[in-house]
């Protein structure tokens, strides 16, 4: 049986992790949107299919993505 995803994240052309989007906590509204803007952005979005995930964000070093972050931690950990 196919899971469904638990998140998603952002990875920029150079390859950083730029973005990441908890599936079970986000609006489904909010979740077009945040995909569709990743995607529009040249972005490669993965899935998350695990229980609990955690990715490190940083900001792209290629320029490509409007929002540069410094250092971000997004952790899916039910309990």
């Amino acid at each position: 049986m196919k899971k469904k995803p638990t998140g998603f994240v952002a990875i920029c052309q150079c390859g950083k992790i730029v973005g990441a989007l908890d599936y079970t906590r986000t609006d489904r509204k909010d979740v077009g949107k945040i995909l569709g803007q990743w995607l529009s952005d040249g972005c490669t979005v993965e899935p998350r299919f695990a229980d609990q995930w955690c990715e490190r964000i940083t900001g792209c070093e290629c320029g490509g993505i409007e929002q540069q972050v410094q250092h971000y931690e997004v952790c899916d950990f039910e309990g």
